[in-house]
């Protein structure tokens, strides 16, 4: 193999070298990755149980808080409406590993009685309220709650203090309250403002309520609804009930359309809006809620369109809010992000806080006891312990995931070095023979050096033996001082040459012509002349012309006879003169090749010199095949025999 080519084969093994090394250090970070990340998923699945204890006794502590603070404040309000009660009694246990509440009365004797099954419907109606307007503060988001009902337990006599208890609760809280209720309105307090229902659902429900006076009490940037206007809404043609802070009320006859205002709230802000909720003939319904700084949040239910549901939200002169360069109007079956945070109504743990179901006026009192204890994760502290339980689900969840890849990767990994365990042998051969390539390249390059100059001597041998015989030449020629003669000879040579040829060429018609003359000599005297005919004509023009030609060959013959013997000297020697010239130049060139053969001579033996040194600096090897060789040999295009077992 050439050394370049040996070069190039060594430089392609590095780069897949490399190549290896790269694929085997990324291997080995993700294994060490995947090993360190396993370590901690089973340290911290390893503090599994010791952290869900924690977080429970955080949240059972947290519970114990708010069922104390529970217990007085229903104990109170039950009081207030129904005096001589028993006392309310909270009692937090556990079902299933989840927390369970039970809420009941305590009995002089210590025993507990059930609030909804052991109990009359008012003492459901004052604890129901109480406990939905304690999920809607501690929930901190909106703060409305719409009562379908929530008194309908309530003997008459105790009506006012029911709603002295609610408007008191909304004036420290800071709530809007919505009360649907069929009780006379003697029996409401003064702070509450009553509107009535009237009117038939077939020639459209109206409402009369005290619409300046609500207005009037509001400020234009306070929080909270300033009407509800219903347009198409089940029996309500266009009507319009007015609200103002604290505490309202609407009161009217059964079947009238009161609940209709509650599933038109829980249309707008829980999504739940069905076909029914249309007037009989029209195309759609729509429902209109004035909220601060004049705007109105608008909410269609289209059957035949699509979306089917729209909600959105109007500036005072009708046009669409612009929040962050984007019209706040979406369509679909779900309330839009926007809705539940501009206005905060929306399920708390799943509890339906703000706004009660008509056919379900009693709250949390009939959900099962795990539920019921979701009132009491309401609120910041108990959120934060529910987020970490959660979190601590997830996280459990996540590193057992992480254990089983984790591992199950690991063993692939080991696998995919296995392969590589002789990668740093191979590297520490490569690098020697890498070396050695280097090694070899540089003796190659002073190979190359070596032959051009064996090249260049052997050129200038050849440039040698031609000076030389060029020499031999210009040596046989005669002395410079015979150039003269030599030139007269030459010319006197080439004259006689051309007069050679001339003589000849006369030679052969004078003998042509004699012998002509002879043939007409020979003939006898007095021939008769023949009859003329065509024959005989033709017969005397060939006489006539020979007769011509033997004139002219004597005439010739005559003048080359009075030549002289010997050529005349020529007068013009200019030929003599050139040749004269090319014999100098000859001898200035034959002067300058010695020189460059005495040169090359000199160069040979540097570069014999430098083969000597460069053979004893290899051990007496060849620098391109490594095989033994002779100063001799050695510039012979490699073609030297290998030396003697002794001479090596």
């Amino acid at each position: 193999m050439a050394p370049d080519e040996a070069a190039r084969a060594v430089e392609r093994l590095g780069r897949a070298l490399a190549r290896a090394e790269a694929r085997r250090a990324a291997l080995i970070d993700e294994r060490d990755e995947r090993v360190r990340a396993v370590a901690a998923a089973k340290g911290r699945l390893d503090l599994r149980d010791a952290v869900d204890l924690c977080l429970r006794e955080l949240q059972q502590e947290t519970h114990q808080r708010s069922l104390a603070s529970f217990e007085t404040l229903l104990s109170a309000l039950v009081q207030e409406v129904l005096p001589g009660e028993k006392p309310v009694s909270l009692e937090l246990t556990t079902e299933r590993g989840l927390p369970a509440l039970d809420i009941g009365l305590l009995r002089p004797d210590g025993g507990r009685e059930d609030v909804l099954e052991d109990n009359g419907g008012a003492m459901t109606n004052v604890v129901g309220m109480a406990l939905r307007l304690i999920a809607v503060v501690k929930a901190g988001v909106g703060r409305f709650i719409a009562l379908d009902e929530a008194d309908c337990w309530i003997a008459p006599d105790r009506v006012p203090a029911f709603y002295r208890v609610l408007e008191d609760g909304a004036a420290r809280l800071g709530l809007q309250c919505l009360a649907i209720s069929h009780h006379d309105t003697a029996g409401f307090g003064p702070a509450t403002r009553v509107s009535r229902i009237g009117g038939h659902p077939a020639s459209g429900v109206l409402i009369d309520g005290p619409a300046e006076v609500c207005a009037a009490e509001w400020a234009p940037d306070a929080t909270g609804f300033r009407f509800i206007r219903l347009t198409d809404v089940q029996g309500f043609a266009d009507a319009t009930l007015p609200l103002g802070p604290g505490v309202n009320a609407l009161v009217g006859p059964n079947n009238r359309g009161k609940s209709t205002v509650i599933r038109a709230l829980r249309a707008v802000f829980y999504g739940e809006a069905r076909d029914g909720l249309v007037r009989a003939g029209k195309p759609a319904a729509r429902i209109e809620i004035g909220v601060a700084g004049g705007r109105t949040l608008r909410f269609v239910r289209q059957p035949k369109r699509t979306p089917v549901n729209l909600w959105s939200l109007h500036e005072p002169d009708g046009s669409l809010v612009v929040e962050n360069g984007a019209h706040l109007e979406t369509g679909g079956r779900d309330v839009p992000d926007w809705v539940d945070r501009l206005f905060g109504i929306t399920r708390v743990e799943e509890l339906e806080v703000h706004v009660a179901h008509q056919k379900f006026p009693v709250f949390l009192l009939g959900e099962k006891a795990p539920k019921r204890s979701a009132v009491l994760s309401i609120g910041r502290e108990a959120g934060y312990i529910r987020d970490m339980q959660a979190l601590q689900r997830e996280r459990i969840v996540d590193d057992q995931r992480i254990v089983r890849e984790g591992e199950r990767r690991i063993t692939a990994l080991r696998d995919l070095l296995e392969p590589f365990a002789e990668l740093d042998t191979l590297s520490a051969a490569v690098a020697d023979l890498r070396e050695e390539a280097g090694r070899i390249a540089a003796g190659a390059a002073r190979l190359r050096a070596v032959e051009g100059r064996a090249a260049e001597l052997a050129r200038l041998s050849r440039a040698r033996a031609a000076a030389a015989a060029r020499s031999a030449a210009l040596i046989a020629l005669p002395a410079p001082e015979g150039v003269a003669d030599l030139g007269r000879l030459l010319a006197e040579a080439r004259h006689r040459e051309g007069v050679g040829q001339r003589l000849l060429a006369a030679s052969g018609g004078l003998a042509r012509a004699t012998a002509q003359a002879a043939v007409l000599a020979a003939l006898p005297a007095g021939l008769p002349v023949p009859r003329a005919s065509a024959a005989a004509e033709r017969h005397a023009t060939v006489l006539a012309r020979l007769t011509r030609d033997l004139a002219r060959a004597q005439a010739r013959a005559q003048a080359l006879g009075a030549l002289p013997p010997a050529a005349p000297a020529l007068a013009q020697n200019a030929p003599s003169l050139s040749a004269a010239a090319r014999l100098q130049d000859l001898a200035a060139t034959l002067a300058a090749a010695t020189a460059r053969v005495a040169e090359a001579e000199a160069g040979l033996a540097a570069i014999e010199a430098e083969t000597a040194a460069l053979l004893a600096a290899t051990g007496g090897r060849c620098p391109a095949c490594g095989g033994p060789a002779a100063p001799g040999t050695l510039l012979d295009g490699h073609r030297h025999a290998p030396l003697r077992p002794e001479a090596a």
